[in-house]
């Protein structure tokens, strides 16, 4: 049955790789040496920030199955990973602007690799601790690292245009070839090495460490405008204003109808089809990362 799944994973990958080759070259844009460099080092620290995050969802409800705990105590870690990210999620932006942006992402590396720690243990009140760690890591990811390249790509000088190139090559790297290559590596890990579920995650601390130090000794620190630096609740008024006027809603629907086959992955993903899809998968535990990995060739 795994022989089906490398040759569904091997097809959809040379489907995918034909059609990003048979893609013209009239659109490129002449960039600097300079920029180049700079942009090169964001996606190495990004691709490595991804990885640790990518080789860890497929063997979450895995890892605490073999644990002993049912679905019902599995589904309360997964509330309390989301619930965390959620709220933390309303202040990570305004905090990583007053204390640097670089500081956030370090302390990301820093949260994750705790969150993988908890891993270890089969104690229910550390393995929540460890999923609400893991939902601050996760809001941290989406939003500092932006956030600073942004900022650090505006005060180097380079032009606006060149900004999407890093952001369209971040996506493709971080959230394709880095997902399929994270899911095949763990795959590798837990069934042919049989190094147990929590070898992914120890993976992922490697890699997350890896990034850090890359962060720590290659990235400068940038701070938000202290103009725009809002209190807590004055932030909330705003977002609930925002809501208010439909312009949410605007924006969202604009997501599913532009560019549909993202948002329903990444709805896919993050409502908790992970969940139920490991959950299906759990006595056959060879074949979820390979599984796993398969979604990816139709991303990019």
């Amino acid at each position: 049955m795994e022989v089906f799944y490398y040759m569904v994973f091997g097809i959809l990958g040379v489907v995918v790789a034909a059609t990003e080759l048979s893609k013209s070259n009239k659109d490129r844009i002449n960039t600097s040496s300079t920029f180049n460099s700079f942009k090169n080092n964001y996606l190495f620290v990004y691709s490595l920030m991804m990885a640790g995050d990518w080789l860890q969802g497929p063997y979450v409800y895995y890892l605490y199955s073999t644990y002993g705990y049912g679905k019902g105590d599995i589904g309360q870690l997964f509330i309390a990973g989301f619930g965390s990210s959620m709220l933390f999620g309303t202040i990570v932006g305004s905090l990583a602007d007053k204390q640097g942006r670089k500081r956030a992402c370090v302390t990301y590396c820093i949260t994750y690799i705790l969150s993988c720690i908890t891993k270890h243990s089969p104690q229910y009140k550390i393995l929540m601790l460890g999923r609400i760690l893991g939902g601050i890591a996760t809001s941290l990811l989406f939003s500092a690292f932006e956030s600073w390249l942004v900022a650090e790509h505006n005060k180097r000088g380079f032009e606006q245009q060149w900004l999407s190139i890093t952001f369209s090559k971040a996506i493709f790297l971080g959230n394709g070839v880095v997902a399929i290559l994270a899911g095949l590596l763990g795959n590798t890990l837990v069934d042919a090495l049989a190094l147990g579920p929590v070898a992914p995650f120890d993976a992922a601390s490697c890699f997350l460490t890896i990034g850090m130090f890359v962060i720590l000794f290659s990235w400068t620190e940038n701070y938000g405008d202290p103009s725009e630096n809002k209190d807590l609740l004055t932030q909330f008024r705003g977002a609930a204003v925002a809501i208010a006027s439909g312009r949410v809603l605007i924006i969202y629907f604009k997501i599913l109808f532009l560019d549909d086959k993202l948002c329903m992955f990444n709805l896919m993903v993050d409502s908790g089809d992970c969940f139920y899809m490991t959950h299906a998968f759990v006595l056959d535990s060879s074949c979820l990362l390979i599984v796993f990995s398969s979604f990816f060739p139709n991303f990019p």
